[in-house]
C-alpha cells in the first residue's frame, strides 16, 4: 500500500463529516519515509450572540448562527497482528535473557488513524468572515522554527483551502495575533506573515480570501 497517496476514508465515527487529503510529509515518527496527510473534519451549526460570543474582531450581526469546524490532521499506519507460539519451558540463552516463545507469523488488517495535530475555525455566513481560531502540529511533529516549517506551512494552506471551497462566500479570514504553540509573539506574527496574513485589529490577524479563479481572472486582465 502506498502509503503517500491519498485513501479516502469511511470513519466509523459519525462526528467526522468530512475527510480531506491535506499534504505529503516526511516525519522522524514515520523515519522520514512520505506520508499523505489527511484530514478528518467535523461540521456543524451553532446558533450565536453577540453576548455569549467574543470574538477576535467586530461582527456586523448581533446574533445568528455560525458553522464550527474541527479538523483533525492524521497519517494512517497499518494495523499488525502478531501470532505467538509459546515454549512449553523457556528456553536459555547465553547472551541474552530466557524467551518463553517466538512469533510465528504477523499480519496487517486494516489501518489506524494517528493523529498528529489539530485545528478549529467558524464561519459567521451573514459577515462571509472565517475565523481560523488554530491550526498546529503536535509539537514532536515540528523540528523547525514555525516559519521554515514547511510541513505547518502545508497544513494551514491546506486547511485554508478546504474552508474556501467548503464555504465559497466567505470573503475574508481573520486569526488570532499569538499561539502558544511559538516560542514567543514574534516568532509567531512571522510565521503569519509568510502565510500573507496581517494585522486587522489588536488581537487579529487577517487578510482577503483569494481563490485560484480569482488568480486567473487577476492575470488574464494583466495580459489583455
Amino acid at each position: 500500500m502506498n502509503l503517500a497517496t491519498y485513501t479516502p476514508i469511511a470513519h466509523d465515527d459519525d462526528y467526522w463529516t468530512h475527510d480531506t487529503p491535506l499534504f505529503i510529509g516526511t516525519f522522524r515518527y514515520s523515519r522520514n519515509n512520505p506520508r499523505m496527510v489527511q484530514g478528518r473534519v467535523h461540521v456543524s451549526e451553532e446558533h450565536f450572540s453577540n453576548s455569549s460570543v467574543n470574538e477576535i474582531i467586530p461582527l456586523s450581526t448581533k446574533k445568528g448562527t455560525r458553522q464550527y469546524i474541527n479538523m483533525q490532521p492524521y497519517i494512517l499506519e497499518p494495523e499488525v497482528f502478531m501470532t505467538v507460539g509459546m515454549y512449553p519451558k523457556p528456553k536459555q540463552y547465553a547472551d541474552q535473557d530466557e524467551a518463553i516463545g517466538e512469533v510465528i507469523s504477523t499480519q496487517v488488517k486494516g489501518m489506524r488513524q494517528h493523529q498528529i495535530g489539530n485545528a478549529q475555525a467558524w464561519y459567521y455566513p451573514q459577515d462571509k468572515l472565517i475565523v481560523l481560531w488554530e491550526c498546529y502540529l503536535y509539537k514532536d511533529m515540528r523540528n523547525k522554527p514555525l516559519s521554515e516549517d514547511e510541513h505547518m506551512q502545508n497544513l494551514w494552506h491546506g486547511f485554508e483551502q478546504w474552508l474556501y471551497k467548503q464555504f465559497p462566500e466567505a470573503t475574508r479570514i481573520a486569526t488570532p495575533f499569538n499561539d502558544p504553540i511559538a516560542k514567543s509573539i514574534e516568532e509567531y506574527q512571522t510565521f503569519l506573515r509568510s502565510l500573507g496574513y496581517e494585522p486587522i485589529a489588536q488581537a487579529a490577524f487577517g487578510k482577503k480570501i483569494t481563490r485560484e479563479t480569482d488568480k486567473r481572472a487577476e492575470l488574464r486582465s494583466e495580459t489583455a
